[in-house]
């Protein structure tokens, strides 16, 4: 087979499973996988009812245009409603993550003048292990903006560097409009976006292209002003997380500077050894997670997480070894040695920023950026042991290793409360319910999952009495609450959703004979029936809590 043809196989098979893995929920539901992609759905719907964005409305965030126009146009071209179309866009979106990263790792092992085998079994182990890894599975599934926002960064570094080591005009004007349009895409990609530029430009700084490096450097200059401003003038919430630190935000700027200059220049044990040092350090970190929650309020480790997690674990070890190899590989491997020292940069600012769910939220979000850079290291981690031990059919024994380490961890994706804090799937009868709630009540309570449902896709009829506060109190051993409340069976196995505390279970006598004195308006059946049941005295209106 021809070098080209083995190239097209190894990105069609890539693409087949990233799709097939991200398109696993709707064996399930046809509707989005989680309730942000209705919320989206909600935006599109609107946007072709009118013929322009709801920027008017109160819930529209200003790093979410790139994704609602995207929706929208495919929704009419195809068609199909944004409520079914959304997941096969996110799964073709987080597909294209994959592909981005085979051609990286081909790019890198080109560069490396391996031989075209080690250079095609490194590229397809990096685009299946993305495919199929369990936490990266889980946020790429997730119809969201974060799914651009992987793409964007990909785009960032790669067209960057390409304008920074070939002073080319083109590619400085194409890195201008990636710069333009990342913000409007997704706010945590255009940091991470802006991390890793700042420390591609010392990494060219210090190869002494100052030519280049200086108009870069102000092209930067002007991406963080423009990103600042208008965050601050459109009043995105999250970026209070580093307005009300600036200076600890500076520090970990000169953090990544300092890593930048120091790492490519250490001995490769020592490359090895510190991202593998950050490893062991978050996997302490979940693991002290399940005695005690390092965020107050926030939810412990799931026991059922922390074994799904060791297969990542392992793929983290093989993949480290491979980072020597992007120093050597030159602009090609630059690329991802700085998105690794982004990603890791606005995760420490995070975990030194407060202990606070906003921050707990800014580092969980930003390490999956991390596995994107992971996947590419764990095929060249894989290909590099094999290609130092003895026999050669080492490469193949590390290569199942990792594939099956990453298939393992796949089902953490889709455990929802059984595992995390938090179930994303929403059912057609989840929706239905939601929307009888929402059409006939002025007032009700549930717990997040349903909540969140409601004021998602029907964001100006849900009141904002509407939330979980009743049932986190009920739950917790106060009274019924006294006004609609919408209830799932599954409550008494896996417990109601109290984002971001842990899940709450309550036993199946309680629950059933807490319906007892009220009246059952509405009720759906199936593995996880639902019951909205208001107060005798027939009483519609809201909570008042």
């Amino acid at each position: 087979m021809s070098n080209r043809r083995s190239l097209a196989f190894v990105g069609l098979t890539v693409f087949a499973v990233a799709v097939t893995m991200r398109t696993i929920p709707l064996y399930w539901s046809p509707l989005p996988f989680n309730t942000d992609g209705f919320k989206f759905a909600a935006l599109a719907r609107e946007t072709l009812a009118y013929g322009y964005l709801p920027t008017s409305w109160g819930f529209f965030n200003p790093d979410e245009f790139t994704f609602t126009v995207l929706l929208t146009i495919s929704s009419r071209l195809t068609g199909v409603s944004p409520l079914y179309i959304a997941q096969v866009l996110i799964a073709s979106i987080g597909a294209t993550v994959c592909l981005f990263v085979v051609a990286i790792t081909r790019r890198i092992g080109i560069q490396l003048r391996w031989p075209d085998f080690d250079v095609r079994i490194a590229a397809l182990l990096a685009g299946l292990v993305l495919a199929t890894e369990g936490i990266f599975l889980g946020r790429s599934t997730a119809v969201s903006s974060e799914g651009l926002g992987h793409v964007f960064v990909l785009l960032t570094v790669f067209v960057f560097a390409r304008a920074l080591w070939t002073s080319r005009r083109s590619w400085l004007l194409l890195s201008v409009l990636v710069f333009a349009l990342f913000p409007l895409t997704h706010n945590l990609g255009a940091i991470i976006g802006g991390f890793s530029a700042v420390s591609l430009l010392v990494l060219v700084f210090r190869e002494s292209k100052w030519t280049a490096g200086l108009f870069a450097g102000a092209l930067v200059a002007g991406f963080w002003l423009y990103t600042g401003l208008y965050y601050s003038i459109a009043e995105l919430n999250e970026v209070s997380r580093i307005s009300s630190v600036p200076g600890l935000f500076a520090a970990w700027i000169v953090v990544l500077i300092l890593l930048t200059l120091w790492l490519p220049i250490t001995r490769p044990r020592v490359q090895k050894t510190v991202p593998t040092m950050a490893l062991v350090g978050g996997a302490g970190l979940l693991v002290v997670n399940y005695f005690v929650s390092i965020f107050p309020g926030t939810a412990t480790t799931d026991p059922l997480t922390l074994l799904f997690v060791l297969p990542i674990a392992v793929i983290g070890i093989v993949a480290f070894q491979g980072i020597p190899s992007l120093i050597d590989a030159g602009r090609e491997g630059y690329m991802m040695f700085a998105l690794l020292i982004g990603s890791i940069s606005i995760i420490g600012f995070a975990l030194t920023g407060s202990l606070t769910i906003e921050y707990q939220d800014l580092a969980i979000r930003g390490q999956i950026f991390i596995h994107i850079v992971a996947a590419v290291l764990a095929g060249l981690g894989a290909v590099m042991i094999g290609r130092s031990w003895k026999p050669s059919t080492m490469t193949t024994a590390i290569v199942v290793v990792v594939i099956v380490c990453s298939l393992v961890s796949a089902p953490l994706a889709f455990s929802g409360l059984e595992a995390t804090s938090a179930q994303p799937l929403v059912t057609q009868s989840e929706f239905e319910t939601a929307t009888f709630a929402v059409t006939y009540a002025d007032g009700w309570t549930s717990d997040g999952h349903m909540t969140r449902l409601a004021s998602k896709y029907y964001p100006k009829q849900t009141p904002n009495d509407v939330s979980q506060r009743g049932i986190y109190e009920w739950l917790h051993g106060g009274a019924v609450p006294s006004c609609p409340v919408v209830s799932q069976q599954s409550w008494t196995t896996v417990g109601a959703q109290l984002f971001p505390s842990s899940p709450k279970t309550i036993g199946y006598k309680s629950y059933e004979g807490s319906f007892q004195t009220r009246n059952l308006v509405y009720a759906t059946s199936g593995n996880d029936p639902l019951i909205f049941t208001m107060p005798t005295n027939g009483d519609r209106q809201g909570c008042n809590w």
